[in-house]
């Protein structure tokens, strides 16, 4: 059972109608006690694991927006007055930072040999990723450092549509330690609806977060695995005229 102090989840929606509560988001700290946990949400996701976004690809710097596999990131909210904050502008700007070790609390999560960046808040108030794919049914990805100053909070808000009509869930991470890293997971239930939108709103310009690695779960289409059917049975073919 998660605890209260994690996070608190918020449904709201607008434009009329009754929230039919077909978004699931699930979150947990990164610790060797949730590791099961967490690959449960993955294997019950019923698919291949595909990393639409890990930021290795991507030129470091400062950015007010990026164009990234998962969609694009926008700087928004009051500019950050951090020590990871780009302050010589009255514009907000994140960064993609590259660090092999923990950078002010915040690190690369990318398992893979060599890989070391990551997408930095730059402390700015609001972060928001409109996504690429509309068609996805689940997101998952990592969140670190975030709220780790006393008093501080950070509110991810996940928008879904269905029907012309916008749905928001909202879950506030606070009074977190330190260099911690969450997983996030958010899958949806109901077929018509669909991800269109998520955004970080941060009540400090001291304190941010840095994401990494998101990714998806899906099967390949039929259509999809009937090409593939047929590659290997040409590939069985030529076999058989090499032999």
């Amino acid at each position: 059972m998660k605890k209260l102090i994690l996070f608190l989840c918020v449904w709201f929606f607008m434009v009329g109608g009754t929230p039919a509560f077909a978004i699931n988001i699930d979150i947990w700290e990164v610790t060797d006690n949730n590791t099961t946990k967490i690959n449960n949400w993955i294997g019950a996701q019923a698919g291949s694991t595909h990393v639409l976004e890990d930021f290795e690809g991507i030129d470091t710097g400062w950015y007010t927006k990026k164009d990234t596999g998962v969609g694009t990131f926008t700087a928004e909210g009051s500019i950050g007055e951090g020590a990871t904050s780009y302050k010589d502008s009255d514009r907000p700007y994140f960064s993609v930072q590259n660090h092999e070790s923990y950078w002010y609390g915040r690190s690369n999560t990318t398992t893979s040999e060599g890989a070391s960046q990551w997408l930095d808040s730059g402390d700015i108030t609001r972060l928001t990723l409109t996504l690429k794919n509309k068609s996805l049914t689940n997101l998952f990805f990592y969140m670190q450092d975030p709220a780790d100053i006393l008093g501080t909070k950070t509110e991810l808000s996940i928008m879904t549509e269905k029907n012309d009509i916008v749905y928001t869930t909202s879950c506030t991470f606070f009074d977190k330690k330190d260099k911690a890293s969450f997983f996030v997971g958010i899958s949806l239930t109901d077929d018509e609806e669909v991800l269109s939108k998520l955004s970080w709103l941060t009540n400090s310009q001291n304190d941010g977060f840095g994401l990494d690695d998101f990714s998806t779960i899906h099967n390949p289409e039929p259509a999809t695995m009937l090409l593939f059917g047929f590659g290997l049975i040409g590939i069985a073919g030529i076999s058989r005229r090499m032999i």
